[in-house]
């Protein structure tokens, strides 16, 4: 099975590093002999709790820890794939899950129990932090996984459904391996991982990288707080930082001592745009960069920027990656992305990743751009302009507007519709109380061009985002139904 063969990876690794330090949290540390003893004796108690119910699949719904990646490990032990899903996931996520990708079993720590919808039975593992959760059968045939999947993700669903991405073992070690050499990953690094390990960001650049050169990676949980994450930083000696772009602002906004900072060597950010005033804030506070890198979920790491002096574009192809940008069927300039570890196809939505492929294998990244030095630029969505009336207006613009306003937190704007089904542009903004319509109407009057400005603002509490920061479209669109016009 592909899942033991690259939990075979991993074991290698452990033999080869032996009793040097494998992962970290907080003051806790496994060296990756540890390491490899943990996951055995996960692996027993997983195959105890599901004896007699045969299953090639199960779902791993948990927060990041050290125990989250023993778990991962084992059911890769144990021969089934893993589907690892994000801890933000709610009840109705998990029942679309469960119906659409045959799931029965789910792998839970203890606060996501209740979760599991149509849990039959409840099995504490060893040390009552996880609990094995078996569901009654789902009502249809469950879609056959790919002879070659070894571990499944899913996209951020933010416009629906979770779409859950098989990959393969080649797949997974090759994109570990050209983060790796793309990015000069040695044994000596110390990865602090601020993402959660279900997003590409941190799957890719964390957990097998760190494990082929026999590194260490050091999680954390909970709410990144500049302090916490400095303490993070100190028992971790981290010498490269995973995080969102969330996070980065947090770090540039605290008056945090810079020489706590001064063994990081390389920080990292994606998921959303990092604002550039955020970028050079943080930097020139705590003198580390944050090297840019551009990837999607379905064909993982693409690119990243090599040279420490530069700070435009995405930087240049890994290994193993091919780039293009082609003229879609809109008249839009498209990245396409073909590369050595691509997902294979989504589990419960057969045909629809094969047939958005081009005949030479490239997946379409939908996202617009350019080529210029040899450095990739994206400039917007494919799905991006807003038609009014003739008239093209790119959202983004209009948020950072928005999102410049003092006292605005956030700020998404899109296409809305009226009662007369006109095209409209609706801002949905999180601020403080001191923010009122006028304000965010006012600045953007000043600073764009009158068909630009939003039709509508609606306020709400926060903008909802998947733990990666993409808007989560279905969740903001209720919010906005049932909110007021500031």
């Amino acid at each position: 099975m592909n899942a033991s063969a690259l939990y075979d990876d991993v074991a290698d690794a452990c033999r080869r590093a032996g009793d040097r330090t494998a992962l970290g949290e907080g003051a806790d540390r496994l060296s990756y002999r540890e390491l490899a003893v943990a996951v055995a004796a996960r692996a027993i108690d997983v195959d105890e709790a599901l004896r007699g119910r045969a299953t090639d699949r199960v779902a791993l719904h948990a927060a990041n820890s050290v125990e989250y990646v023993v778990t991962y490990l084992a059911l890769l032990r144990t021969g089934r794939v893993p589907l690892l899903v994000d801890a933000e996931f709610g009840g109705s996520e998990l029942a679309a899950i469960r119906e659409g990708c045959g799931v029965e079993v789910f792998l839970v720590d203890q606060p996501r129990v209740e979760r599991v919808p149509h849990a039959e039975r409840v099995v504490p593992l060893r040390g009552d932090r996880y609990a094995v959760v078996t569901t009654a059968p789902v009502a249809d045939d469950p879609p056959a996984l790919h002879p070659d999947t070894a571990v499944c993700r899913f996209t951020s669903g933010s416009t629906g459904s979770p779409k859950c991405l098989e990959f393969s073992r080649t797949a997974v070690v090759n994109a570990a391996r050209n983060w790796v050499e793309g990015t000069g990953m040695t044994a000596d690094d110390r990865t602090l991982c601020l993402a959660a390990l279900t997003n590409g960001l941190a799957f890719n650049t964390s957990l097998l990288s760190t494990f082929l050169v026999g590194a260490e990676l050091h999680l954390f949980r909970g709410l990144p707080t500049s302090a916490r994450v400095l303490r993070a930083m100190a028992d971790s000696g981290a010498t490269r930082l995973v995080a969102f772009p969330a996070v980065y602002r947090v770090l540039a906004d605290a008056d945090l001592p810079a020489d706590r900072f001064a063994g990081l060597a390389v920080s990292f950010s994606a998921g959303a745009p990092l604002p550039p005033d955020v970028r050079a804030r943080f930097e020139q506070r705590y003198s580390v960069r944050i090297a840019d890198y551009y990837g999607i979920a379905e064909t993982g790491p693409c690119t990243f920027e090599r040279d420490p002096a530069h700070r435009r574009g995405l930087g240049t192809p890994l290994p193993g990656v091919t780039l293009r940008i082609t003229r879609n069927a809109a008249g839009q300039q498209e990245v396409m992305v073909r590369s050595s570890s691509m997902a294979t196809r989504y589990l419960n939505a057969p045909g629809v990743l094969e047939a958005a492929r081009d005949a030479d294998g490239f997946h379409p990244s939908g996202d617009t751009g350019h080529w210029e030095g040899g450095r990739l630029f994206v400039t917007g969505r494919t799905g991006g302009p807003v038609n009014l009336a003739g008239r093209k207006v790119d959202p983004r613009e209009v948020e950072q507007v928005v999102r410049a306003v003092p006292g605005v937190r956030d700020a998404v704007v899109f296409a809305d519709r009226d009662a007369d089904d006109q095209v409209f542009l609706h801002a949905a903004v999180a601020a403080d109380g001191s923010v009122g319509r006028t304000d965010v109407v006012a600045a953007c009057r000043g600073s764009l061009a009158p068909f630009k400005v939003p039709q509508k603002v609606t306020f709400v509490p926060d903008v909802p985002r998947s733990s990666p920061g993409k808007v989560r479209m279905t969740d903001l669109l209720r919010l906005v139904r049932g909110g007021g016009e500031g």
